[in-house]
């Protein structure tokens, strides 16, 4: 049977631990070739090689996506190796400092390299991507990596839910500027992964309420109607869907995929 992203070449940004990792896998396993987009040498090297051993074809590239100059030679080095880029998974994540409006100071300039990272950083990724899409016969397809906090904000969590909520415009505007161009352009709005770092958090969430980490876990997972916290292997099916033609109609939405937590 033939996979689903066969001969295609897709970026994958922010090709770290955790959901990057597995979405370069998938990517791997459905016979696409991938390039590997991050800001450490050694994690993209490492990734590149468990790639390779698995048959599979990658390129490993270092790039900070506030950075003009790296996303751009992203770009550059992709079409040099491949010849052409037919996805892209944009992974950006700046968290937030936890403070009020009322906290912040005057000048938000702290708030300012979150926005610039998750929002400006994608666009900026995007920007030379969809150039080349456009140069491309078949275009291609845009995953944005968001998050529920764009539709279902936290205290303490303003920069970050406006950034994402940013993107999820973005996605919409960016569908209807380069429809034509064959270019689709979709956000995957995603709730807690189950990682290690999700864990770290638990346990200091238990330390400082007296309770244990399985009770935090299932406090969170109570939240959603499945009951239960997504692993980065589940939610990778969701960005199969958006790079392959399984979605070719679709463009220019926002694609909860938390368990049933927040829904549209």
């Amino acid at each position: 049977m033939r996979k689903m992203l066969e001969g295609r070449v897709i970026i994958v940004l922010g090709a770290g631990p955790s959901l990057g990792h597995a979405t370069a896998m998938m990517c791997t396993e459905e016979g696409a070739s991938v390039v590997l987009a991050a800001r450490s040498r050694d994690v993209v090297d490492s990734l590149a090689a468990e790639v390779e051993a698995k048959g599979g074809s990658a390129l490993p590239v270092v790039c900070d996506m506030t950075k003009v100059e790296d996303c751009e030679a992203l770009a550059a080095a992709a079409v040099e190796r491949y010849g052409r880029v037919d996805g892209l998974v944009a992974i950006g994540y700046m968290p937030a400092d936890n403070k009020t409006i009322s906290e912040v100071d005057d000048d938000f300039d702290n708030w300012k390299s979150i926005v610039d990272t998750n929002l400006f950083g994608t666009l900026q990724v995007i920007k030379p991507l969809v150039a080349q899409m456009s140069r491309q016969e078949q275009g291609g397809s845009i995953v944005i990596i968001n998050s529920m906090n764009s539709h279902n904000p936290w205290p303490r969590g303003l920069p970050y839910a406006a950034s994402k909520a940013g993107l999820a415009s973005a996605t919409r505007t960016l569908a209807i500027e380069f429809g034509r161009q064959q270019i689709r352009v979709n956000s995957l709005h995603c709730g807690a992964i189950v990682n290690d770092a999700l864990w770290v958090s638990l346990d200091n969430l238990a330390k400082a309420r007296g309770t244990t980490k399985e009770e935090e876990y299932q406090r969170i997972a109570d939240m959603g109607a499945l009951g239960w916290l997504p692993t980065p292997e589940e939610y990778v099916g969701s960005v199969l869907y958006l790079l392959s033609d399984l979605s070719k109609p679709v463009t220019g939405i926002s694609l909860h995929v938390n368990a049933g937590r927040f829904m549209t």
